[in-house]
C-alpha cells in the first residue's frame, strides 16, 4: 500500500479486499465444505458457477442445516464410510439470491456500512458480474490495525 493510499480517505475496497477467494461449487458435499471451513480457518464462501455467484454459504447455514438433518441410525453409520453429511450438497444449505455485492471502487466505508445494516461477516466484490474479491470483517479490521483507515474516517457510527 502506497503512502498515498494511506493518506487517501475514500480508501477503494479493491484497496482491502482478499482477492484470493475460495469458492465452492454447490455440488460440493456437506462434509467437504465442513472441513475446508475448518482446515481454511473460514466463516464462509461464495458459492460459484462459472465465475458467478449462486449463493453465499457461511459457518452459520451450515451448523443450521446439519442440525436440521435426522439422526443417522448407528448400524447404518458403521456399514458405511459415506454418512448423512456425504449425501448432501452446499446448494441445500447456502443463502441464495439476490446476494448482495459491492464493486472493487466502491468506498471501503460503503462495505461497514452495508455491512453494519444488513448483519454481514462478508461481501463479494463483483466486476462485470463476476467475481474479483470479497470483503469481511477480517479485512476491514487489518486495515483499521495497519492504519489505512485512520481516527477521522467513522466506518462504525
Amino acid at each position: 500500500m502506497t503512502a498515498a493510499h494511506r493518506r487517501n480517505p475514500m480508501l477503494k475496497l479493491r484497496d482491502i479486499m482478499t482477492k484470493d477467494v475460495l469458492t465452492l461449487a454447490p455440488d460440493v458435499s456437506v462434509r467437504e465444505a465442513a472441513e475446508i471451513f475448518s482446515t481454511e480457518r473460514l466463516g464462509g464462501a461464495p458459492i460459484v458457477v462459472h465465475g458467478h455467484i449462486v449463493g453465499m454459504l457461511s459457518a452459520s447455514d451450515l451448523l443450521d442445516f446439519i442440525a436440521s438433518l435426522p439422526e443417522e441410525q448407528a448400524e447404518i453409520r458403521q456399514g458405511s464410510e459415506r454418512g448423512i453429511l456425504d449425501a448432501h450438497v452446499v446448494e441445500e444449505a447456502m443463502t441464495r439470491g439476490p446476494i448482495r455485492s459491492l464493486g472493487p471502487d466502491d468506498p471501503v466505508t460503503l462495505a461497514a456500512e452495508v455491512m453494519k445494516n444488513d448483519r454481514l461477516h462478508r461481501l463479494p466484490i463483483v466486476e462485470a458480474g463476476k467475481l474479483v474479491g470479497i470483503i469481511s470483517t477480517v479485512d476491514l479490521v487489518r486495515a483499521v490495525a495497519d492504519k489505512l483507515i485512520g481516527h477521522q474516517t467513522f466506518i462504525f457510527p
